[in-house]
Parts: structure tokens; sequence; C-alpha cells
């Protein structure tokens, strides 16, 4: 897909937090990917070194400004090594010359709502657009979130499992590398397994929270659809198209599998998700949602200003250098 950019404002915190410039311009459950210059944010740069990546972070838009409600702010939830939990729009993109954002949007075409979700559309409601009760819901996810806390060991079993990845990635001549990884991995659990606290949460970084929370929230609404004769038609067509909502490779078919699992059983869809597909979903990556077909483009922050992206014909020829830099940012990262 090809895009094109046009800078449009260089105050990018008015621009998204007031309405009565034709907005609002962003959406519940929109992805953020942050690129951190920052040397102090060891992990951030980790994760881009073994990416390949320009992005670093990433988060999902919890609460959209609306001064006509009382609130003039955006709030975001996210996951770092010390926990999940709200951060303000201002302080993800301030100061300018430390962060690049770029905002993607869910694309949802797919999605079929079911008799009551098409019931309580409202027209006068500008936060209200297809799929919106099941956006709301990936939030809801997130949020559910934010009580989990972190430890050493959850952050050494997370690390553990994104050097698998890389080890799987990079050296595939070298099996030992991703075994040994896995291994690591193994053993941080089944200490977590021994602490009763948790047991009922899961913990994340950054891009896992995010992927986990469309999953999530998927997964509950087809649960709950299937229940209802009058939902059915929409809960098995969501079903089918559960793989849309996956925003990272996935070579070995893990999601495919899971999938074909319940459709031959679907009482399957009640029982815990397998571990395998929780550390599939736990191990996405900022690189991961700017690769992904099913994310589109909506938005750049660069150097304090803010481009619109859009989708642009095949022999599109970019305007200035500026442009280009912005685009550049937009193509796909860490192809083998």
């Amino acid at each position: 897909m090809k895009y094109r950019a046009s800078r449009i404002e260089q105050d990018p915190l008015n621009y998204f937090l007031q309405h009565d410039n034709g907005g609002p311009f962003l959406q519940v459950a929109d992805v953020m990917l942050r690129k951190n210059k920052d040397p102090k944010e060891v992990f951030a740069h980790l994760i881009r070194i073994a990416t390949d990546s320009e992005w670093s972070h990433s988060a999902i838009f919890y609460l959209i400004s609306d001064p006509r409600q009382g609130f003039n702010n955006t709030f975001l939830v996210e996951a770092k090594t010390k926990g999940i939990h709200l951060a303000s729009w201002r302080n993800e993109v301030i100061p300018f010359d430390k962060f690049t954002v770029g905002i993607k949007r869910p694309c949802l075409d797919w999605y079929v709502e079911n008799p009551y979700e098409q019931s309580r559309h409202n027209v006068y409601d500008p936060e209200d657009i297809h799929g919106i009760g099941y956006l709301r819901h990936v939030r809801g996810i997130a949020i559910d979130q934010i009580n989990g806390l972190y430890d050493h060991k959850t952050v050494y079993e997370l690390a553990a499992l994104y050097a698998e990845r890389v080890a799987k990635r990079h050296l595939g001549a070298v099996p030992a590398i991703a075994d040994a990884a896995a291994g690591v991995a193994n053993i941080f659990k089944k200490w977590d397994e021994k602490d009763d606290s948790a047991q009922s949460m899961l913990h994340f970084i950054c891009s896992g929270l995010v992927q986990y929370s469309f999953f999530e929230a998927l997964r509950l609404r087809i649960i709950n659809d299937l229940a209802i004769p009058e939902h059915r038609e929409a809960g098995l067509s969501n079903l089918s198209n559960l793989h849309r909502i996956i925003y990272r490779e996935d070579p070995e078919g893990i999601i495919p599998r899971y999938i074909e699992q319940i459709q031959n059983n679907l009482d399957e869809i009640h029982a815990p998700v397998p571990d395998d597909v929780l550390d599939f979903l736990k191990t996405a990556t900022p690189a991961d949602f700017n690769n992904s077909p099913q994310l589109e483009w909506r938005f750049v922050i660069l150097k304090g200003s803010v481009w619109r992206i859009e989708r642009a014909a095949v022999d599109y020829m970019v305007s200035d250098k500026d442009e280009a830099e912005v685009l550049k940012m937009l193509e796909s990262e860490h192809r083998p």
C-alpha cells in the first residue's frame, strides 16, 4: 500500500485535543507507536536493535478529549517494565526533539456487529463508528491489566521470550540459541507459578499489552455472541476473522491452528487460552504494528509537526524531502 503525507499542524497538543477544528481525529483503541531517543531507556533501545525498527514503544488510546463533557486531555494505556498505567497524551509527544510518534487504526471492515450493537449506535456521538463496542471492549481489557504488578522475574521472562523470537528469526541455522532462550523463559514461568498472586494476572511489556487486548476482547465477544441465538451468526463470522486482529507475523501458524481447534469444537473457546498463544501475543513488537496491513496509518508527529497520512496512487511522487522522511518511517521493517 502506498501513502502520501501532508503537513497539517505544528501544534500536536492542541490539534488532537480540540474538537472545534473538525475532529475528533483520534479514536478509542487507535494504536500509538513511538520512537524514543532517550539513551536511558535501555530496554526500549534493545527492542529497536533486536527488531531493526525505528519504533520502541506502543500504547492504546483509552480516552479521547471532549471539552463538551468537561475534559480536555487524551489518555493512553501503556505497559512498561514497572507496570501498566494511564499516560497523558502530552507526556507521549513532549519533548518534541526526543519523541517521534505514529498513529495507526485497526481495520474493521470485516467485523460483524450483532443486533444489539447495531441498535446502540448514536448519530450524535462523534466517537460512534462501526465496531465501537468492540473497540471500547479492547480498551477495557487493557485497563483491566492495570493492577498487574511487575517484578524482576516477569521482566526476565519476557526478555527471554523476546530473545527466543529474535533467535528464531535471525539464527535459524543455530536452533540451540532459540532453545536456550525458551528454556530460560520456562524457568521463570515455573517460578511465577509458585506465586499465588501470579495466577490472577498477566504480565506484558508494551506491544504485548496492545496485542493481547485486541485478541482477548474479540474472544470474549465471540463467547457472548455464541451464547445468544440471534447473535450466533455474528459470533461465527468474527471467529473466522480472529486472525484479522493479530498484528504480528505468525510463521508457525499458531493463531490459525487455534481458530481451527475452536471451529471444530466451539466449547474450546471457553477454555483458558493456551500458553503458546499467550506467549505469541505477549511478544508482539512495535515493528509488528508498523508492518501490519491490518492497522492503517493515520498520523505521524515528527519534530513537533503533525503529518496526516493518506492512501496514494501507485504513481504518487513525494513533494519534498520532509515528506520523504515521514514516509520512510512507514516502510516495512525487520523482514528476513
